[in-house]
């Protein structure tokens, strides 16, 4: 009951700050090349809060962690940065190409799901 309570509030915030859709799209031009999502998915937030920083929240069934190694993979190839020390606490820390910080996250989110959060702060040019 506690994870349809929070769900529900998830999509009640979401649906107050989320952009239309055809936006929403427009935006996920900040996610660095390379970085992929699970095929199955569930969008939970997918916003940008002032002019520079963006951050997606997604739910997925499977644990996702075995992707760190492909995320990293492509940061790295992408001329970014990366920070792997918190990986121990399921945080990828990364920087560089336009971006200030940023980082993936993986977390239990309920007994059977796992959410995604992709969080950057761009620089200021």
């Amino acid at each position: 009951m506690q994870s349809l309570l929070r769900r529900c509030a998830s999509l009640v915030l979401v649906s107050f700050l989320a952009l239309p859709l055809a936006a929403v799209a427009e935006t996920r031009a900040w996610l660095p090349e390379g970085i992929t999502l699970p095929d199955e998915h569930e969008v939970m937030l997918d916003q940008q809060i002032g002019s520079f920083t963006h951050i997606l929240q997604i739910l997925v069934v499977t644990d996702p962690s075995p992707l760190f190694d492909d995320w990293q993979a492509a940061l790295v190839a992408g001329g970014y940065k990366v920070n792997d020390s918190m990986l121990f606490d399921g945080r990828l820390l990364f920087s560089g190409v336009g971006v200030e910080s940023g980082q993936i996250a993986v977390q239990k989110f309920d007994e059977a799901e796992f959410m995604i959060q992709i969080d950057t702060s761009l620089a200021a040019e």
